[in-house]
């Protein structure tokens, strides 16, 4: 009960902020250009600091330990998901199949996390954020274009949150402590993380209609697997997972089962797919998270 209020507090927190980004973008002080600019901050510099940050803490074979099975856990949760997809959707529904398996794991779920638990937690999702661009730049590439070569593995090293967790943990592993003032300014950008996502998210949703988006009944079951079926299944999966790591798995279920990632446009628009579709999904999904994430918590820890 205790962590469904927290993170329910804490969504209502991000919403807030999120709410200043579509006023800011309705009202015309930002545009398309701002957004596209703030975008880039977090992809280059703000999401790579706090994960990097995250990184610097003392070293314990038990926290080494934790990380391997994040990362364990993230990449088992993601073939699910994906097995789930292919089992739901026809080939031709690629957006939806995109949908189901990629949280926005960057843009929600480390402002979530770092909200609950502190920078110290955004540790554990670091794993969740590696293995959702191995797999967005291998399956997702792959379902959008229906094109195998778009697969890209050198794409994939080359992300900054890649780069930035495979930093960050030869940092931890060899227990390298950044002098001060690169450990300064890594822990102020990645204090614009949240704040930032959550002024391009309200942009993205102030794009749109909301009519459309309320009234989209297709993109509502979608969201309702994102949202509940994929949680549901985390849930029960973790449930086996031994009460040591319950802070760790805590966190990889607020990553795992936060909405659809806002990859999904991009992806959307690139290859040639409907891009407003994708994004009325993508809006829908964080609207309606206020309400689900905290319940399917709840739910969690009933399981648990």
């Amino acid at each position: 009960m205790e962590n469904a209020y927290t993170i329910f507090l804490q969504i209502v927190r991000m919403f807030m902020m999120m709410s200043i980004g579509y006023y800011l973008y309705r009202k015309k002080i930002t545009d398309d250009k701002i957004i596209s600019g703030l975008s880039d901050i977090l992809l280059y510099v703000a999401t790579p600091a706090t994960l990097i940050d995250s990184f610097q803490q003392e070293y314990t074979s038990e926290k080494a330990l934790n990380l391997i099975f994040a990362f364990i856990a993230a990449a088992v949760v993601y073939v699910i998901a994906i097995a789930i997809a292919e089992l739901l959707y026809k080939k031709e529904e690629n957006i939806e199949k995109f949908g189901v398996v990629f949280s926005n794991a960057g843009f929600i779920g480390i402002p979530l996390v770092s909200g609950v638990f502190g920078t110290a937690g955004v540790f554990y999702v670091a794993p969740v954020i590696s293995m959702f661009n191995v797999f967005s730049f291998t399956y997702g590439a792959y379902i959008m274009s229906n094109d195998i070569k778009e697969i890209n593995i050198k794409k994939i090293l080359k992300t900054p949150a890649i780069i930035a967790v495979l930093t960050g943990t030869l940092l931890f592993m060899f227990k390298i402590t950044l002098p001060g003032p690169i450990a300064g300014t890594a822990s102020s950008f990645g204090g614009l993380n949240t704040p930032l996502a959550m002024i391009v998210l309200g942009a993205h949703i102030a794009r749109g209609n909301l009519k459309d988006i309320f009234t989209n009944k297709k993109a509502y079951k979608l969201c309702f697997e994102r949202g509940v079926l994929i949680p549901l299944i985390i849930a029960v999966m973790f449930k086996f997972v031994p009460a040591q790591w319950m802070e760790v798995k805590t966190i990889l279920f607020i990553t795992l089962s936060a909405p659809i990632g806002a990859l999904s446009p991009v992806f959307a628009s690139k290859y040639h797919q409907d891009a407003s579709y994708a994004a009325q999904t993508v809006c829908l999904s964080t609207l309606l998270s206020v309400v689900l994430l905290p319940v399917m918590m709840l739910v969690a820890d009933m399981i648990w």
